[in-house]
Order: structure tokens, then sequence, then C-alpha cells
């Protein structure tokens, strides 16, 4: 379990072990008193407090008087094959979203982007999603410029941008290709997204939306923090004739 020889302090390896069992669902409401905590990692009570305490800090665990330490929050779970909008995800978890607007401008385009809209200029909007004021995607958006110039006269804070494109400028969303991977977020995003888990981890979600005719309309980048965020799908097995 602890790893004593580590250069790790052990308050924070419990306090990653214990975060990580909250997010595979092994505590979801309650978790064990202080005394069978120390038996199961082997350590002092001071080192089991301290681990607690660091995850109610971070909004993991809330401490309710004469009944315990119970779990505050689960992961955002989101459906893989819809497109689906932020609020839409959230409100459904029965939390508050928000969306923060961090910048929107016309920039040079990276190449992914470049060769998505082939052009050397795009329109980019940078914006932090927060459930119950908790920060948990980083989303860079990128727009061909007809489109970016048009998206420049809305407030794009608390709104859905797919609500705006076919709204407001009567784009047809049709598909979307996504891809999802692991990263090491930057000392920025870090910041930004809140955190502060060392080693730290972070999931890159890369999302092309097109129209009806396989036009590209929005290329995100988004980085969805890992301990908050989730994502689902349902298979079934093709059967042979």
């Amino acid at each position: 379990m602890l790893d004593k020889k580590n250069s790790i302090p052990l308050h924070l390896q419990v306090r990653n072990i214990l975060r990580n069992e909250i997010l595979k669902g092994t505590y979801t409401e309650k978790i064990p008193p202080e005394y069978d905590l120390m038996n199961k990692f082997s350590v002092s009570r001071a080192t089991i407090r301290r681990a607690i305490r660091s995850l109610i800090e971070e909004g993991v665990l809330e401490s309710r008087q004469g009944l315990g330490t119970f779990v505050a929050v689960r992961p955002i779970e989101e459906w893989l094959g819809n497109l689906s909008t932020f609020f839409e995800i959230i409100k459904e978890m029965g939390m508050t979203p928000n969306i923060q607007v961090l910048s929107q401008e016309v920039v040079k385009a990276p190449q992914d982007a470049a060769t998505i809209f082939k052009t050397d200029q795009v329109y980019r909007t940078i914006r932090l999603r927060l459930a119950n004021d908790t920060p948990v995607v980083l989303e860079t958006q990128y727009y061909p410029l007809d489109i970016g110039e048009k998206l420049a006269n809305f407030d794009l804070n608390n709104v859905s941008t797919y609500d705006i494109l076919e709204t407001e400028l009567g784009v047809s969303l049709w598909e979307a290709k996504q891809t999802i991977a692991a990263i090491i977020p930057t000392a920025v995003e870090k910041r930004l997204l809140a955190l502060t888990v060392e080693p730290c981890c972070a999931l890159l979600s890369k999302r092309l939306v097109m129209d009806h005719n396989s036009n590209p309309i929005e290329y995100e980048k988004s980085i969805y923090r890992s301990d908050m965020y989730a994502f689902r799908i349902n298979l079934t097995r093709g059967r042979k004739n």
C-alpha cells in the first residue's frame, strides 16, 4: 500500500490512495473511521488526519459534525456518442454549471488547426468550465474566420457555443470525431484547473465538429481533470449470421 522509502510524505500517499478509491467508486458516501484507516495503512492518527484535511481543503471530502467524513464530489460522467452541451451534462448531474471566457481572438493557427481549416489564421476562444464553482475543464476552441468573426459579437460567458452556432448563426452540427488521451498538464493548466496533486495527469480531448457537408466547423482541444471527469460509452458485440 504505502512505500515508506518513497520521498513522498506518508500523508500525501494516503491522500492519493483515498482520492483514487473515491474516483473508482470504492467509497461513494462515507469513508471509514480514522481508526480503520490507521489499521489499513499502518500509520498514525496524525497522518490520517492530515490526509483527510487535505482532501477536505480540495473539496473532495466534507466533514459533518458528529456524523463522520463524507464524499463531497463524484466524477462528472459524459456519454460519448452524443453532441451534448456542458450545461446539459452538469445539470443532469444535479450540479450548477458555469463557463468563464479567458480569451477570444484571431490567432495564428497551430499546425493541427491549420491542417483542418486550411488557413494560417483562425478564431480562438479559451474558456474555463466549472461545476459547483470547481474548475473541471479548460477548453480551447478554434473556428474558421468567417464563423469566428460572427461569434465575436456574442458574450461567450455561460453559454453553449453549440446553441449559438445552431440557433443564432444557422450552422448545422452534423457529426463529430473525438479522441481522448492522458497527458501531463503544464504549470499554467494545473493552476487554472486547481490541480495540486503530484504527480499529476489529465485527459486531453480533441474533437472536430463538422456540418452535413463534412466542412469543419469547430476544432476543440479540452483538458479535463481526471479526478473529476469520466467518459462513458455503450458497446455491443456484433453477431455473426
